[in-house]
């Protein structure tokens, strides 16, 4: 493969990326706050308003993580940003969520692969970025739930977000691994710190991977060793500090909790019904379409890929510990934001098997076989087009892109921006302080994850009623 053809391929790819990104981050333009961006913005909304002052307003958010912390909930990053959602800036700012969200983990899937690709399998700045596009894709495209994951800020940030600053921290430690610089050590100590109070859907895989090559460094006796191994006690401190929180254990008096061993066990056998449901024809078409860029890239380096099997099934239990966590504390798969970035895992760690098992046949494979290798994958590059052609049309619908389209096409989700803005009328109203609303007509999927309740004295209701200064907020259903 040419260096034309690379460099042709990255365009193709970042055009594609580009023109499925921009209809669904347009539609962010009708997205609006709701539940818990009204529960944990009410106190901060106040002393912004009162103040005007952005320093005054993180006091007040920091003063939100520590009662949390001591009746909620640990996740100490998280919930600084949960009492931060944009809406409390403005309605404007949480239209911009969405595009914001995209960009960032489209930054975060391309500050990691930059060095395994450029660095690791010294290939050109074009198969990186055909590489990137692939993951950014089938991650945005297929992902199971769009609402909770692009379109609501608590869940979405407290989800999508973390894993997407955890993607940044993988890519700057494997900077960090092939040759350092000074500022790359402080900002791992930093960002280890700051993921362990996030999500542990995220965060557990992470410090399974730290460990593990903490570990690997100090039996190799590398420098890295003793800068790793930091980053690594960092984030244990950090993981510590966040599940002792009081608030944890009262809030799992309200869970079904049960034992570790269990949980791992269920963690383990749901592993295999993500894989059975999520290795579909799109991640297949993408990882074909890899293919022959990895394997040109393979010819270049001299790493064995030795014991497959066995990278396979470590990869396998890493990707199986980020059910761990909502299974051990609610004995289910989790919210369907947790599932998502569940999903992001799992493209991740068949995108590595791939590769390594097609690194693997690459050293095995006789020189007089490649020929006949390329025959096969040409086939199935046409197989695939065929597909979409006449097979996959009918399961375009389901991409995210194209469910933003029929949104905004068919005027749903204009409508959907009526009613908020004639509620929001209501709300701006001083002297209305009973407010009852009608439940919404328009429900778009993506854009509505959630209404208020019809009881007024829910702990939601009672935020928003002070959010916007009234007696009470209910919906009459």
């Amino acid at each position: 493969m040419s260096h034309r053809v690379e460099k042709c391929s990255a365009v193709i790819g970042l055009c594609i990326l580009m023109l499925s990104l921009l209809p669904v981050m347009y539609l962010g333009r009708y997205n609006h706050p709701t539940g818990d961006d009204y529960y944990y913005g009410a106190d901060t909304r106040a002393v912004w308003e009162k103040t005007g002052s952005v320093g005054a307003t993180l006091i007040e958010a920091a003063r939100g993580v520590v009662y949390q912390y001591n009746n909620w909930q640990g996740t100490y990053s998280a919930m600084f940003f949960m009492y931060l959602p944009p809406n409390i800036f403005g309605e404007w700012a949480y239209r911009l969520l969405t595009c914001v969200l995209l960009l960032f983990f489209t930054g975060g899937v391309l500050c990691l692969t930059k060095p395994i690709v450029c660095v690791f399998l010294k290939s050109s700045k074009s198969v990186w970025i055909v590489m990137a596009s692939l993951l950014i894709l089938v991650c945005v495209q297929t992902v199971p739930s769009q609402g909770e994951t692009f379109f609501w800020y608590n869940g979405s940030m407290y989800y999508t977000g973390f894993f997407s600053v955890t993607l940044v921290f993988a890519g700057i430690l494997l900077r960090y691994l092939s040759k350092p610089r000074r500022w790359q050590l402080p900002t791992l100590i930093f960002l280890a710190f700051f993921i362990a109070g996030g999500n542990y859907v995220s965060l557990l895989p992470a410090m399974l991977i730290l460990g593990g090559l903490t570990a690997y460094l100090f039996v190799r006796h590398s420098e890295r060793r003793a800068g790793v191994g930091i980053v690594f006690a960092v984030m244990i401190l950090g993981f510590v500090i966040s599940a002792l929180a009081p608030g944890n254990a009262m809030r799992q008096e309200g869970m079904w909790k049960i034992p570790a061993w269990k949980a791992i066990l269920k963690s383990l056998f749901q592993g295999l019904l993500y894989a059975k449901a999520w290795t579909g024809i799109w991640l297949a078409a993408v990882l074909i379409v890899a293919t022959p860029f990895l394997w040109k890239a393979y010819a270049g380096i001299s790493f064995k890929f030795r014991c497959p099997a066995l990278v396979i099934a470590i990869v396998y239990g890493i990707f199986c510990s980020m059910s761990c966590p909502v299974f051990y504390t609610m004995n289910s798969t989790g919210p369907a934001r947790a599932v998502a970035i569940i999903y992001y895992g799992y493209v991740l760690c068949a995108f590595f098997c791939y590769g390594y098992l097609l690194g693997f046949v690459h050293r095995k494979i006789k020189k007089q076989y490649a020929p006949i290798f390329k025959r096969i994958w040409a086939i199935c590059m046409a197989g695939v087009f065929l597909f979409v052609l006449c097979v996959g049309q009918k399961d375009f619908r389901q991409f995210t892109v194209c469910k933003a389209v029929t949104l905004l096409s068919d005027g749903e989700a204009a409508a959907y921006d009526r009613e908020y803005q004639s509620r929001l009328q209501v709300l701006s109203d001083d002297s209305i302080k009973q407010v009852v609303f009608r439940p919404y007509e328009n429900k778009p999927d993506m854009l509505y994850v959630g209404d208020f309740t019809s009881d007024a004295q829910h702990e939601t209701n009672v935020k928003a009623a002070q959010y916007f200064h009234k007696c009470s907020i209910r919906v009459e259903y």
